[in-house]
């Protein structure tokens, strides 16, 4: 009894010690502390003048467990090790998979039931095809077909989106990078350091306090002021401006 007190009393000097600011907060750990917004670069890693110039493919890989033991139900964690498979593989293959990143989520609904979701990003139909053909993918896919009848109470589901150019736009205010805001592309360099060439992987993070990436209209590539007419606000609108 002693112990269980003692653990919840500390828990709840921590708690009273972030509210009232005597200790930092850690689940403000890696957040950015301003609005950011993802901007995709192009094939070398170089960002656009335009915002939204690229085009990106979404793509939604979702299971669901309906039974009570969840995980532990039978099959569950042949297919989560092998969605954990596929991450792994496209990661490693990354850039030239065409596979930008992913961000899972996970949901659960009123009757207990749990559902797992993968939202990644890429940079075509095209390159998500060739993974889904490839050996990882048809080993998960003949298992099931294989298993089929034995797996009523798991769900699996997909969904794509092809989003074209300025058809796109993200903003992120108080945030650990996430979704769109946590892919990675790799910025090809033009120095040779000990042998090898430069390259790194970047962000696609930036600073939308200011300038075009501060409105919805701006990071779409579009002209604000069409917005503003529209919706009846002014370029100084306080909708607009940064909070002080």
């Amino acid at each position: 009894m002693l112990p269980s007190i003692l653990i919840l009393g500390a828990r709840l000097a921590d708690t009273l010690a972030v509210t009232y600011g005597l200790k930092r907060n850690p689940y403000l750990k890696d957040a950015i502390m301003k609005r950011n917004s993802p901007q995709i670069p192009d094939g070398n890693g170089n960002f656009h003048e335009e915002a939204a110039h690229e085009k990106v493919v979404v793509f939604l890989l979702g299971l669901k467990l309906n039974h009570p033991l969840g995980i532990f139900s039978h099959n569950a964690k042949t297919l989560v090790d092998y969605v954990a498979k596929f991450e792994k593989e496209l990661e490693t293959k990354a850039p030239e998979g065409g596979y930008y990143g992913g961000t899972n989520w996970t949901n659960q609904e009123q009757n207990g039931a749990t559902e797992a979701v993968l939202i990644s990003y890429w940079r075509s139909i095209e390159d998500i095809h060739e993974f889904a053909y490839g050996p990882t993918h048809r080993e998960a896919w003949d298992w099931w077909n294989r298993t089929v009848a034995e797996n009523d109470h798991i769900g699996i589901n997909h969904e794509i989106f092809g989003v074209d150019q300025k058809q796109w736009e993200g903003i992120y205010i108080n945030f650990q990078p996430t979704l769109l805001g946590a892919t990675t592309y790799l910025r090809k360099g033009d120095k040779f350091i000990g042998g090898k060439v430069d390259d790194q992987w970047i962000n696609p993070l930036m600073d939308a306090s200011k300038g075009k990436l501060r409105s919805s209209a701006g990071r779409l590539g579009r002209n604000p002021t069409q917005l503003y007419e529209k919706h009846g606000l002014g370029p100084d609108s306080s909708y607009e401006k940064e909070a002080e």
